[in-house]
Formats: C-alpha cells, sequence, structure tokens
C-alpha cells in the first residue's frame, strides 16, 4: 500500500490521513486510528475495530504529521493516539495495555508524561 503525506482537515476538526490501495483512495478518520508501530522502514496502523494497514513510510515521517493532532510518541517504535488513552491502562512496568489487549512498551524517558496524559483523560472523560 502506498499512501499520499497529506492529512485533510474534515468536519470534524479532526484530520483524515489518505491511504492510496489497489482498490482507489481511501480516507481514514484519525479517531479510528489506536496506535502506529514502526516496522523497519514501513509504518503499520492499527485501527479501533482490529483492521491493520501497513504504509511504505516511515513511522518519523507520521510523528511529523500527526503529533498536532494529538499522538504522542511514546517509544521510538510507537506512536498513540492520545483520544483513546481514557480506555488504556499503564502499567507499572513500563507498558501500555490497549483497549484491543495488545501490550506496548513505553520508553522510559517518556513514562512520567504519559503517566500524567493517561491521570488527565480519565479525569475528563
Amino acid at each position: 500500500m502506498n499512501t499520499f503525506l497529506s492529512v485533510v482537515p474534515s468536519e470534524s476538526k479532526m484530520a483524515l490521513p489518505r491511504f492510496r490501495t489497489k482498490e482507489g483512495e481511501r480516507v481514514v478518520d484519525l479517531r479510528r486510528i489506536v496506535y502506529l508501530s514502526a516496522k523497519s522502514n514501513y509504518t503499520q496502523f492499527y485501527m479501533e475495530d482490529g483492521e491493520q494497514v501497513i504504509t511504505s513510510h516511515s513511522l518519523n515521517i507520521y510523528v511529523e504529521l500527526l503529533e498536532q493532532y494529538g499522538f504522542i510518541r511514546i517509544h521510538k517504535s510507537y506512536l498513540v493516539n492520545e483520544y483513546h488513552l481514557k480506555s488504556c491502562r499503564l502499567r507499572p512496568d513500563r507498558a501500555l495495555k490497549l483497549p484491543n489487549g495488545s501490550v506496548i512498551e513505553v520508553a522510559r524517558r517518556r513514562y512520567l508524561e504519559l503517566k500524567k496524559k493517561v491521570k488527565s483523560q480519565r479525569l475528563t472523560s
């Protein structure tokens, strides 16, 4: 799958990444994305419905595009959507348990910042 390296505004004021697939262009609402994972020079998107999309761009490209829309770099290999933090559980062993049951590692230097964000998400929901 190839992707357009752009994010377009939507009516909900959340941006939508565009993916180019064999079937044509596809737009995804950012709120559907739970997290992104680096896979060498590729990035894998994990959606809230379990769908996974692999793109041919590195995670660093998406960090630059998506941090302004509430995505948080929690590890050199992971970018998490802040929108989904309220349903995540931060474990004492520096791991984040996601709503789908997946567990991803949190970098030592980013743990305290993420802990504050998780706590504030729960207080506001």
